[in-house]
């Protein structure tokens, strides 16, 4: 009765001095963590690119259904939209007034990995052959000639005079993801205002070559919403792995009573199929992984399993300790057993001693707590 005796000391504290002598950040705690992290900060690695191309810009961009798919995701990092918009100061009968007269949208940059294949090369060599006539060389059979005013040369096209008036991009969206969810930035009417390829260095055994884009716009729009397979565009759709987690029934499940792929998760699954007429070949897969599983588990393990909830279920219970740490229990000052099993019983409380007839202490903790032990 000293772990329930000390129990309830430090449950009849907790209620009364919940703070204790000393407090934990919970208020940064209940922000970050409260309601699956909702208020949490969102990381940076979770992002993805779809590049639209126009219909007259993909005909000269070779091999595009494979480009749209995969050049997305070798981008490396993106910049999100930023704004500055214009204020002036007026003086409004001796009183400052401030007055919007514009915004300004600020580049955004992409750098994207270049690949072996050349995919993000490619799509910048299109954008070039796209709106300049320099890289054309299919009407100049020789070449560049001299420039001078008695050359033939004269009579070629040159820069922007490429008869191009559809714009190359149709959109490019920036899409941030998080808890399974995204937030989509379309840029409207994005042209590329620098663009080129990385700097070559014998000498640099570690680096990365990639690829750089600065893309100004003319506005934004945003959308949001669930990530699913392709949606966004073209995203769980290539070198996405769909092979099932380990964890999971489908993928093998664990050999455990309760949670997340365990025993009792995988039989309520199998009968909830059988139930709705919806048998198939994954209800046989989790079937078979259910019972493998079942065979795994053993009479340690299921007391094991059984002290650790009904653990977790006091440690909730007495969160508020005097203490102030959630889940820690601190004895009594009055009270030498209040902390649980001391030092010297160490060894008690797996097994009973020689000739002793005395139930293992596990089992005395786990009647205690409520738990059927054999």
């Amino acid at each position: 009765m000293a772990i329930l005796n000390g129990f309830l000391d430090n449950f009849t504290q907790g209620a009364t001095n919940p703070k204790g002598n000393l407090g934990d950040f919970k208020h940064a705690a209940r922000l970050y963590a409260d309601d699956t992290f909702r208020l949490a900060p969102k990381t940076k690695f979770l992002f993805f690119v779809v590049f639209s191309v126009s219909p007259e810009a993909q005909k000269v961009l070779p091999g595009y259904n494979l480009i749209k798919q995969e050049v997305g995701l070798l981008a490396k990092t993106i910049d999100l939209p930023q704004y500055s918009a214009n204020v002036e100061i007026k003086n409004q009968y001796n009183r400052k007034k401030l007055v919007q007269t514009g915004i300004e949208y600020t580049p955004v940059t992409i750098s994207m990995h270049d690949d072996n294949f050349g995919l993000t090369t490619l799509l910048l060599e299109a954008y070039y052959r796209y709106y300049f006539r320099d890289s054309d060389t299919s009407i100049r059979q020789d070449g560049y000639k001299p420039r001078d005013a008695y050359s033939e040369a004269r009579d070629y096209r040159y820069g922007l005079d490429n008869g191009r008036t559809t714009p190359f991009f149709d959109s490019i969206k920036l899409y941030q993801f998080s808890r399974k969810e995204f937030t989509e930035f379309k840029l409207v009417n994005p042209l590329i205002e620098k663009w080129g390829h990385d700097t070559m260095d014998q000498s640099d055994g570690t680096g990365l070559a990639e690829n750089t884009m600065v893309l100004n716009y003319e506005a934004v729009t945003y959308n949001r919403g669930r990530v699913e397979e392709d949606n966004p565009d073209y995203f769980g759709t290539s070198h996405y792995d769909n092979v099932p987690s380990p964890l999971t029934l489908e993928g093998g499940g664990v050999a455990n009573l309760l949670g997340e792929g365990g025993v009792g998760q995988g039989g309520l699954s199998v009968l909830g199929d059988i139930a709705s007429g919806q048998v198939n070949g994954a209800t046989l897969l989790r079937g078979i992984n259910t019972a493998r599983n079942a065979g795994d588990l053993s009479r340690g393990s299921l007391i094991q399993e059984g002290i650790g909830v009904a653990t977790s279920a006091i440690s909730a219970v007495g969160q508020n300790n005097p203490g102030g740490l959630a889940g820690t229990f601190f004895g009594g000052l009055n009270n030498a057993e209040g902390s649980g099993v001391e030092a010297g019983q160490a060894s008690e409380a797996t097994s009973p001693g020689p000739g002793s007839n005395e139930v293992p202490r596990a089992q005395k903790v786990a009647s205690a707590r409520g738990l059927n032990t054999p």
